[in-house]
């Protein structure tokens, strides 16, 4: 606006218009842009294939490792001699980088698709506590699976069986390097027996690792149908289906029912307060991780905390609900102690334990079994620090521990005056962090509300600037130009009285 080509009044329009204008639209970014771009930002969230949730969540963009932890049984030879009570050390870890992609993607009309997941690992030497060559002992699981069958045979099964273990290459315990655990696989000489002489179940393969056909296999952990937002957003991430099953079998009831998140896509914008439900099928079963209350700050973002609870590994001692991680063949008086679900549902009926690291929170049964445990809540702890308003995990830490529960038996020879223990067989820890990139992008979304209020409020402050200026200039006639203007006026006052004047002696003269 040039003042020195506009009259005073064209100066008032200006000022009073754009005071008007910034004011007004400042009001309305205050009111009304925080809802309306939050809004936008949840119709945007939904899984669809050309949105930006999809680009993340088919290949996630950060990086997770997988930290590994192998149990060195240190006097498995003294256990089986003489019965002394389990040593056990943990050992590692050995770091993994994991890449995931979802493969196989199917979309459906009612807001769902189904995909395969793709894990790839990659062996991290620089991240590792241990060496892939490190030996380790731990118990021959084929072995004692196969035991494990026949316990509640007659006496002559037992003895025959107990002959073929023993001539068949059946261990308490074997030695291997942890790279032959964990992936790589070893040769069995049981396992090879059992494949050859069609035993039930059958066998199919003839070497063993814990990992064995898992590393890059888009078949193993089975298909999921997932919601994808769209329709409903209190949905988004929740399974709908595993394996085409919308409840596992393993476990009666609501234990046994699929729901929750697979870790990769949450609901946006739920209370705080809710617990975070997820369902991993390596652990066979959903876990709960309770609100702490706590907060963190990762990257510049504030994110709530939640972990698992002495509830979430009960059997219903502390909880009721819970009965129903209880196998029905064990309840209602067998059911195990708090602290560890027992995983023999979905592992063959192999008694297999499922329990936070070093067995924490557990009840003393476990613990006291071995030497070795030693729980620490900074250590083995489970959870997530969650951002919230947007759905996105900040950092994971999905700490697990399986054990085995071995028992003596009077004929099968490699279980004879044994103690009964729970031997840790590895502990698996999956952690992940987001990057300054997505951070980059979570605190643009998440602050896109302040900036539009924030933005508002300096309009508004704007406008009223301008008011008030034009006010006060028009009180005091300091508009540019005022002054000359009220000159003329002036001048054009003091002239016509004269005028009048003139023209009545006019008249005179002519009469």
């Amino acid at each position: 606006m040039c003042c020195s080509c506009c009259g005073v009044a064209q100066q008032k329009v200006w000022v009073f218009g754009l005071g008007t204008l910034f004011a007004v639209s400042g009001l309305l970014a205050i009111i009304c842009w925080p809802g309306f771009i939050d809004t936008q930002i949840m119709k945007a969230l939904p899984l669809t294939p050309t949105s930006k949730t999809f680009e993340k969540w088919e290949e996630l963009p950060i990086p997770v490792y997988v930290y590994m932890y192998l149990w060195n049984w240190t006097n498995a030879a003294d256990v089986q001699a003489f019965g002394v009570k389990p040593s056990f050390e943990q050992l590692g870890p050995y770091v993994y980088r994991e890449d995931r992609k979802k493969v196989d993607l199917e979309w459906h009309a009612n807001g769902t698709v189904t995909f395969n997941p793709r894990r790839t690992w990659f062996w991290e030497e620089e991240l590792s506590g241990g060496k892939q060559t490190d030996l380790i002992t731990a118990p021959h699981l084929p072995s004692l699976a196969a035991a494990n069958q026949m316990r509640n045979s007659n006496a002559f099964l037992k003895f025959m069986f107990n002959r073929v273990l023993n001539s068949n290459g059946g261990h308490l315990f074997v030695t291997y390097t942890a790279d032959e655990w964990l992936f790589k696989s070893f040769y069995d000489e049981f396992l090879h027996y059992a494949m050859t002489s069609n035993m039930v179940p059958e066998v199919e393969s003839d070497e063993f690792a814990w990992f064995l056909n898992r590393n890059g296999s888009k078949d193993f952990e089975g298909s999921f149908t997932v919601h994808t937002g769209v329709g409903d957003i209190k949905e988004m991430g929740e399974i709908k289906f595993w394996k085409g099953q919308n409840h596992t079998g393993w476990y009666e009831g609501e234990c046994g029912r699929l729901n929750g998140s697979t870790t990769d896509l949450f609901v946006p914008d739920e209370p705080k307060e809710k617990a975070l439900t997820i369902f991993i099928p390596d652990t066979c079963r959903i876990i709960n991780l309770e609100f702490t209350g706590e907060t963190e700050t990762i990257q510049g973002i504030t994110g709530w905390k939640y972990e698992i609870t002495p509830n979430t590994f009960d059997n219903g001692q502390i909880n009721g609900n819970a009965k129903c991680w209880c196998p029905v063949d064990r309840q209602p008086d067998n059911c195990p102690a708090t602290g560890a679900t027992d995983l023999s549902p979905c592992a063959e009926g192999l008694p297999m334990y499922l329990s936070a690291d070093h067995f924490m929170y557990a009840d003393e049964s476990y613990t006291s079994t071995i030497n070795g445990y030693k729980p620490d809540y900074d250590r083995n702890n489970f959870y997530i620090i969650m951002e919230r308003k947007l759905g996105v995990p900040l950092k994971v830490n999905a700490n697990v521990m399986v054990t085995l529960l071995i028992e003596a038996d009077d004929v099968i020879d490699i279980l004879k005056d044994l103690p009964s223990f729970y031997a840790p067989l590895f502990t698996t820890a999956s952690r992940a962090e987001i990057d300054e990139a997505l951070a980059s992008e979570l605190k643009l979304a998440l602050n896109l509300p302040a900036i539009g209020r924030y933005t508002g409020v300096g309009l508004l402050v704007l406008g009223c600037i301008l008011i008030v200026v034009g006010v006060l200039l028009t009180i005091k006639r300091k508009w540019h130009g005022q002054a000359e203007s009220d000159r003329l006026a002036l001048k054009d006052n003091e002239e016509t009285p004269n005028e009048a004047e003139i023209k009545v002696n006019a008249v005179d003269r002519n009469l």
